[in-house]
C-alpha cells in the first residue's frame, strides 16, 4: 500500500516539536521524507489515519515506509527523545515539502479579508477534518494545536499519532470535548465565516458519514496487512479493536454525529 524506501544520505534536519522529533532524510526514490520513528503504536496510528483520510476525500502528503540506515544517523542528534533503538524499525515518512506553511502562521491579518480567504478553495474541508477527528477520537488537533499545513492555499491535515483517544484502542474511547475540536479554533472562525455554507456542508457530511465509515472499513484489512511486522505482532487483534471501537460500534457512531452536530449548532448560531 505504501512503498518501502531507504535512506541514501545523512539526516538533513531534525524538526523540533513539542511531541515527536521528526527527521528529514533523502530516500532512494530521490524524495525527501519527514519521518516519525518513535513508538510503534504511534506509527500504526499515523499510517491508519493517512489511509482513512484519503477515503474521506481529504488531501494528504504522499507517504512511504522509510528504512533509515545507521550510517545516516548523526551521533550528535542521539539524545533525549531521539533514541538510536527507534531507528531499528521502518519509520513513517511523509513527502517533505519545503514550501509548506504551518496554518498557525497565516491567521494574522486575514480576519474579515474575504478576498484572501476566498483563495483557499478547500476551506470547507476544515469541517470534514473536524468530523474525522470526532470519529477517530483525535484530541491532538484543537485551538492550541492545528496540526494542519498549507500548500498552494490548500489545508492538509498532519500528525495523527495519538488518534483513538491518545492511543487507548481496546478500551472505551472518550468523545472529544469542545476544547478538543478544531471547530473552536481561530482557524475555523476565520475561514468558516459563512454560516449558511457551514450548515449546508455539515448536513452533507452527516448524511455521507456512513459512507465514509464503510469506505474505511472496506480497506481496513488491507491496511492492517500492509503494516510492517516490526510495528505490530498481533494484526488480527488490532483489526478487531479498530472495528469494535469506531466502525461496528453503533453507540460510538451515533455519539460522533451527536457531538459534531451539537458543536456545529453552537458554531453557526
Amino acid at each position: 500500500m505504501l512503498p518501502l524506501v531507504h535512506s541514501i544520505s545523512e539526516i538533513s534536519r531534525v524538526i523540533d516539536t513539542s511531541g515527536s522529533m521528526p527527521v528529514v532524510v533523502l530516500a532512494n526514490d530521490l524524495e525527501d521524507y519527514a519521518c516519525k520513528y518513535d513508538h510503534k503504536s504511534k506509527l500504526v496510528n499515523e499510517f491508519i489515519a493517512h489511509q482513512f483520510l484519503q477515503k474521506w476525500g481529504l488531501p494528504v502528503f504522499s507517504a512511504a515506509f522509510v528504512n533509515i540506515k545507521r550510517e545516516h544517523i548523526p551521533d550528535n542528534i542521539i539524545q533525549g527523545r531521539i533514541r538510536l533503538i527507534d531507528f531499528e524499525k521502518p519509520a513513517f515518512g511523509l513527502r517533505y515539502n519545503n514550501d509548506a506553511i504551518d496554518a498557525t502562521n497565516i491567521l494574522l491579518g486575514l480576519k474579515n479579508d474575504n478576498y484572501e480567504i476566498g483563495k483557499f478553495a478547500n476551506r470547507l474541508d476544515l469541517i470534514k477534518i473536524a468530523l474525522f477527528d470526532f470519529w477517530v477520537a483525535n484530541d491532538d488537533r484543537n485551538h492550541n494545536n492545528y496540526n494542519i499545513l498549507i500548500v498552494d492555499n490548500q489545508f492538509i491535515p498532519i500528525d495523527h499519532s495519538t488518534i483513538f483517544d491518545g492511543g487507548r484502542l481496546g478500551s472505551q474511547l472518550a468523545q472529544l470535548t469542545e476544547d478538543d475540536s478544531l471547530l473552536t479554533s481561530d482557524l475555523a472562525l476565520t475561514f468558516l465565516n459563512q454560516k449558511k455554507k457551514v450548515e449546508e456542508e455539515a448536513n452533507k457530511l452527516i448524511q455521507n458519514f456512513p459512507t465514509f465509515v464503510n469506505n474505511c472499513n472496506e480497506i481496513l484489512p488491507t491496511i492492517i496487512e500492509s503494516l510492517p511486522e516490526e510495528w505490530c505482532n498481533d494484526k488480527p487483534s488490532l483489526l478487531e479493536n479498530i472495528k469494535s471501537s469506531i466502525i461496528d460500534n453503533d453507540d460510538w457512531l451515533n455519539e460522533t454525529i451527536s457531538s459534531f452536530s451539537q458543536l456545529i449548532h453552537k458554531f453557526i448560531r
